[in-house]
């Protein structure tokens, strides 16, 4: 019988910021013209590829995907002292555990009850039912648990910062969105719309059920505008989206390896790279140091 990797990780989700986002952004960047003759949407769909790529030039920077992604881990850990099972996902800030599974043997493991976890924003806990804090040895429970026994583990949670789009349009005064993916948006957390001048901060509601995939956020008071299909619903930090406009605006000046630079009307030399690329990337890789995965 054969067997396979039971890790599942994305790696790709909703780009960090919209092409709008971008053009209303100050990047003195000019993105009518990004492909020579080509019409407005030629040129806009180049935009939209070159804001893909900034996005995943973020994700492979940090090392994990900052959108919420749902992803699914084998491991090994043990129990401690105090009866607890503690697993150490890859990717942080873990805001939802669908399932978490364990046992001494691969052929042996057990689903657990999500709703008893522990979930911190790099951690996940599990109290052992049935243990003993009394001990019949410096590291031995008096119980069926072992500190010395790895345990199997296979989990499946939901890591980064929700980061979506609206599924189609909405009018002012309602109080859910349609979204395309309800990952990452727990209760009583706060979010944007980021719709130019119509931007508004939100929270979701408090008994709104934390779920993936499209449906309905519902939200702890109505929206204050109507907001068109297409627009990005997200709980990202601001700075992360600077950074994804700062990439976007590194690659649109990349220059050409033979890119001839002009003093007066005299070629000089031969321009191997872009300042004002190198410096927007530098600024976005500083932004984004927090937000790097400690391997």
């Amino acid at each position: 019988m054969a067997n396979a990797v039971t890790t599942i990780s994305p790696l790709f989700s909703t780009p960090y910021i919209t092409i709008a986002e971008y053009k209303q952004a100050p990047t003195a960047v000019d993105v009518d013209d990004l492909v020579g003759g080509g019409t407005q949407a030629i040129n806009d769909q180049e935009l939209s590829n070159v804001v893909a790529r900034a996005s995943s030039w973020i994700d492979s920077y940090c090392g994990q995907v900052l959108a919420a992604t749902t992803d699914t881990e084998a491991s090994r850990s043990r129990i401690n002292r105090q009866g607890m099972l503690t697993i150490h996902p890859r990717f942080s800030p873990i805001t939802e555990v669908v399932s978490l599974s364990y046992g001494p043997l691969p052929s042996l493991m057990a689903s657990v009850d999500v709703s008893t976890l522990w979930i911190e924003s790099q951690s996940i806990v599990f109290p052992i039912q049935g243990f003993s804090q009394a001990f019949s040895g410096p590291i031995q429970f008096a119980g069926n648990y072992s500190t010395t026994q790895e345990q199997f583990v296979q989990v499946t949670y939901v890591n980064g910062y929700a980061n979506t789009l609206l599924s189609a349009s909405v009018a002012a005064s309602v109080t859910s969105l349609p979204v395309l993916d309800l990952a990452g948006f727990v209760p009583n957390a706060q979010f944007e719309i980021y719709d130019g001048s119509n931007t508004e901060l939100l929270t979701v509601s408090s008994s709104f059920v934390p779920t993936s995939g499209p449906g309905n956020l519902t939200l702890k008071s109505a929206t204050a505008y109507s907001h068109a299909k297409s627009i990005s619903v997200s709980a990202l930090p601001p700075a992360v989206k600077q950074a994804a406009i700062n990439v976007t605006s590194a690659i649109l000046k990349s220059r050409g390896n033979a890119a001839l630079v002009m003093n007066s009307l005299t070629p000089s030399h031969i321009q191997t790279q872009s300042p004002a690329s190198y410096i927007d990337l530098q600024a976005a890789w500083e932004i984004l140091k927090p937000y790097r995965r400690v391997r």
